[in-house]
């Protein structure tokens, strides 16, 4: 394994302090971790030599390693003899990337040891680090694998918020919105509606992923990291629920914009179709005196045009009072 592959690696105490395991030691084997500590090795999952590592020091089986460092995993849970492997996304927050562009996290863990892989940098390993800086590292396997999950959760619960006021602004904007003009409003609901899509897509999976690891997991160092997952499970249920609420409000403001657009093109026809009717007797009358054929009254006649125009604007004043009694004007 290249040694740029290896992010950081740390032993892990009861009590929240943590020695840092240098990547010599972890060439030609895994180092001797002390009763009651753990090991959390964190990798590059992209990183030369990685799979190899995972397979001849780590001692994964082959199988288990492609589902930890292959490309397109969903979130899922795997349960096998000597531990198993968690897959969960978390959102790129990373400078000048979409959150919506999740990050990919691996597990791999047994009794004594947890192995991160990611392709890209993530906050919550970040604040992982960051407590195992002030002596507060999570005090056992089953604290540290959930810990990150909350930390996942966490933020994506933050793009959430974000994301509500977002649908918000949309539906104050559509009450005020000129006629002709909702294309651009229409525009920002569909980036959201694009965005909710995606997340909702590793989301979904990600809490049937941690519902499974509720249920299915045999053992647990706490009762209360039992219940800890289940209340991240819930969490994740009513994040997604959540998505399909925002989805639902931007498909209903997007209804009222089409609603409102229709509306105008309507009343745009009626009265295009008014007008053509008010003109329609009097076209006809006037292309029937601009005929090149002989017998047309008052050709020769000097009051000819001015008696025409009076016929021409009671026709038209006929046609008015008609509408109006139609209640078509």
């Amino acid at each position: 394994m290249s040694k740029t592959a290896l992010i950081n690696a740390f032993e892990i105490a009861p009590d929240g302090t943590a020695q840092p395991v240098g990547w010599d030691a972890l060439q030609s084997g895994l180092p001797p971790i002390a009763e009651g500590n753990y090991l959390w090795v964190h990798l590059d999952w992209m990183g030369d030599g990685v799979r190899d590592w995972l397979i001849t020091v780590a001692g994964i089986d082959a199988t288990i390693t492609d589902t930890l460092s292959t490309r397109g995993t969903r979130p899922a849970v795997f349960f096998y003899d000597p531990g198993y492997s968690l897959n969960l996304r978390g959102v790129n927050l990373n400078a000048e990337n979409d959150p919506a562009d999740m990050i990919s996290v691996r597990f791999w863990v047994t009794n004594n040891m947890v192995i991160t892989l990611r392709k890209q940098p993530l906050k919550a390993f970040d604040d992982m680090r960051a407590a195992i800086a002030d002596h507060k590292a999570p005090n056992s396997v089953d604290d540290f694998v959930l810990t990150v999950a909350e930390r996942l959760a966490f933020r994506v619960e933050n793009v959430v918020r974000g994301m509500e006021e977002d649908v918000e602004a949309i539906e104050d904007d559509q009450e005020t919105v000129a006629e002709g003009k909702t294309l651009a409003l229409r525009k920002r609901g569909s980036d959201i509606r694009h965005r909710l899509s995606r997340l909702r897509r590793h989301l979904g999976p990600q809490r049937d992923a941690l519902a499974n690891f509720v249920e299915q997991k045999p053992v647990w160092s706490d009762k209360r990291f039992k219940r800890r997952a289940r209340a991240l499970t819930d969490k994740t249920v009513r994040l997604v629920e959540e998505f399909d609420s925002l989805r639902e409000r931007i498909q209903i403001v997007n209804e009222n914009l089409m609603a409102l657009e229709s509306e105008q093109m309507n009343r745009t026809m009626y009265w295009l179709t008014v007008i053509a009717g008010l003109f329609l007797p009097i076209s006809f009358v006037t292309g029937l005196l601009g005929i090149n054929v002989g017998g047309v009254p008052a050709t020769d006649s000097p009051y000819g045009f001015l008696g025409v125009s009076i016929i021409l604007a009671v026709i038209t004043a006929f046609e008015i009072w008609l509408f109006k009694k139609m209640r078509l004007i």
